[in-house]
């Protein structure tokens, strides 16, 4: 299945998210198995969306 076209609002959400993990990663927390789940939460909507829309 393709990727589909994330919003505005999607991709800022996905910035936020990987901002966060930079700015944990400069205060030495390594570990972050989070970030990627989140991420993939947010595609997982947009899928939904686009699935939605298409009908």
């Amino acid at each position: 299945m393709s990727e589909p076209k994330l919003t505005v609002w999607e991709r800022l959400r996905i910035v936020a998210i990987e901002a966060h993990g930079v700015k944990r990663a400069a205060a030495g927390i390594e570990n972050q198995p989070d970030i990627d789940p989140r991420v993939e939460r947010v595609r997982e909507q947009a899928r939904k969306r686009a699935a939605r829309n298409s009908k």
